[in-house]
């Protein structure tokens, strides 16, 4: 199973929050909510630099396939 993450570490902040979700878009706006609900930084706060850096640190994650019955 294939799924997108990034780590707030690679945006550049002190915090060791991974997202994980299915979709790149989705990984995009969960990291920009949570930015905002734990570190206080609003989306018209971002500049461009931490826009970059989102979008450049994403990763594809593959998750194990489950074990069957």
């Amino acid at each position: 199973m294939q799924s997108f993450c990034i780590r707030c570490e690679d945006v550049g902040l002190d915090c060791n929050r991974t997202n994980y979700r299915i979709s790149e878009k989705r990984v995009v706006y969960d990291t920009i909510l949570h930015m905002l609900e734990y570190h206080a930084i609003k989306p018209e706060e971002m500049t461009t630099c931490m826009k970059l850096k989102i979008l450049e640190n994403i990763r594809v994650h593959h998750s194990p396939l489950p074990a069957g019955p």
